[in-house]
């Protein structure tokens, strides 16, 4: 039976809801050009406000791909890239959180690439220190493809503040460009990007843009709305929900009528607010269910959407980091009918931050967390019975099991402290730490940079930061 959070009844309230704002409130658009292409298709203007009809979203979710839910027994964790997208890093050695640096980016990378489980690379240490490229967005994907063959899935969008002249069009265009003549590829996809519209209700002129060039070059999209309650958005989880769908609707009328038929994805990362700091919390059973809910509204219309997991508000690497990632990285798994939860290792203080042991101590907690969800081999072993016998007559299994069955069935973690306490009074704390820096270093020796041809170094050559250049 398929799990849900929602019921049928409520999850078509909410849309009713959803829809009811657009067509009495509506959504400000920023620029010129967004408001007369959504006027021009029937959409009322009330200055930025564009009031969108009930008609025009059904018009648009019958262009947009249909995505079907099935039912299946493949429960994963997936590792997209590390960090989500954060400004600062934990300092390892001082314990102290300081801006982050390209060295850390370069870092990052090579963490990543020598681990199977990522499957993305992204621009994870955003607008690093150190970055004196001309373009420093470009510069920070011409670092990426440097670094990284793994697929461009990007958090980070072009900026009035992170492009040439403030140019967003032309960096974001060239940006995808310069992925394109990287990777050999002319027509199909290259990348993927999120774009986060401004709660409330609103699509920034960057956003827009940003958008514009993605549909105009035919890339992957994922609208994140990232809304906090009682401060860019009502006080109510389910308020909420309903400003999310419906702000995610009004995307997907804009993505439409630009390219009829294009791929459209959601997510979400929205989330209650601490108002002792005002800070968003997602480490909190609140933000999954948020997240859920969200979810299962897109679903219910087949509306291709993803859930995202191993979240942490915490800035250390400490009991409260290990809690929340494991938390919010399995429990979606019972409470709703979702195969596959997208992890972020490494992240804390609630995107800010980053710390490349909790990077190595939340990839430990995955690969474990896969082995419960993955389930057992049931089969029994038909020697068992010959085996019970030849341990009761030797007191022990040592010599008369079988290894390769053992390391089949179990797996002792390389990281975390299994030896018990010590009547010395060792620390283990000491163990775990000294076992995580083995591991760094021991990928950052075996991490080897992607091959590339003469004349791809020459061309990322002119965007590189100075201390990347080949």
């Amino acid at each position: 039976m398929m799990k849900h959070l929602l019921d049928t009844p409520t999850i078509e309230s909410i849309r009713d809801k959803a829809s009811d704002i657009l067509e009495t409130i509506g959504v400000e658009f920023e620029t010129e050009k967004a408001r007369q292409l959504l006027k021009n298709h029937g959409a009322k203007l009330e200055g930025k406000r564009v009031v969108i009809s009930a008609d025009l979203v059904e018009k648009a979710l019958d262009s947009l791909p249909k995505v079907e839910d099935r039912a299946g027994n493949g429960r994963q964790l997936m590792a997209s890239s590390p960090f989500g997208n954060a400004p600062m890093i934990l300092d390892d050695m001082t314990g102290n959180g300081r801006r982050g640096t390209i060295q850390d980016a370069v870092k990052m990378y090579r963490l990543a690439e020598t681990s199977e489980l990522y499957t993305s690379a992204n621009p994870s240490v955003v607008d690093p220190e150190g970055n004196d490229s001309e373009d420093p967005f470009i510069g920070q994907v011409a670092l990426m493809l440097k670094y990284s063959d793994r697929w461009p899935s990007l958090g980070l969008r072009a900026t009035h503040s992170n492009t040439k002249n403030g140019d967003v069009y032309s960096s974001a265009k060239a940006a995808i460009r310069l992925i394109r003549e990287i990777k050999e590829e002319e027509f199909s996809p290259v990348m993927a990007q999120g774009i986060c519209p401004m709660a409330p209700l609103s699509y920034d002129e960057e956003a827009l843009i940003n958008l514009e060039v993605l549909v105009d070059e035919q890339q992957e999209i994922t609208i994140i709305p990232c809304t906090l309650t009682f401060m860019t958005g009502p006080e109510s989880l389910m308020g909420i929900v309903i400003h999310d769908i419906a702000i995610c609707l009004a995307g997907a009328v804009y993505v439409q009528l630009l390219r009829p038929g294009t791929p459209l994805k959601f997510s979400n990362s929205s989330t209650m607010t601490d108002m002792r700091t005002l800070q968003p919390a997602y480490g909190s059973p609140e933000y999954l269910n948020v997240q859920i809910m969200f979810h299962e509204v897109c679903r219910h219309f087949h509306m291709d959407s993803s859930l995202g997991g191993c979240f942490s508000d915490g800035t250390k690497s400490d009991y409260q980091g290990g809690f929340e990632s494991c938390m919010t990285a399995l429990a979606p798994f019972f409470m709703t009918s979702a195969n596959k939860i997208w992890c972020s290792p490494g992240h804390m203080a609630a995107f800010a931050g980053a710390s490349f042991k909790k990077m190595i101590l939340d990839e430990e907690m995955i690969q474990a967390c896969n082995r419960l969800l993955q389930g057992l081999d049931l089969a029994i072993d038909p020697q068992l019975k010959e085996k019970l016998k030849k341990g009761m007559e030797a007191k022990s299994f040592l010599t008369v099991g079988s290894s390769e069955i053992y390391r089949k069935e179990q797996q002792v973690s390389r990281i975390f402290d299994r030896s018990g306490i010590s009547p010395q009074g060792s620390d283990p704390k000491t163990i775990l730490e000294k076992r995580v820096s083995d591991e760094i270093e021991a990928r950052l020796a075996r991490y080897r940079l992607p091959e590339r041809t003469k004349t791809q170094k020459k061309l990322l050559q002119q965007y590189l930061p100075t201390s990347c250049r080949y």
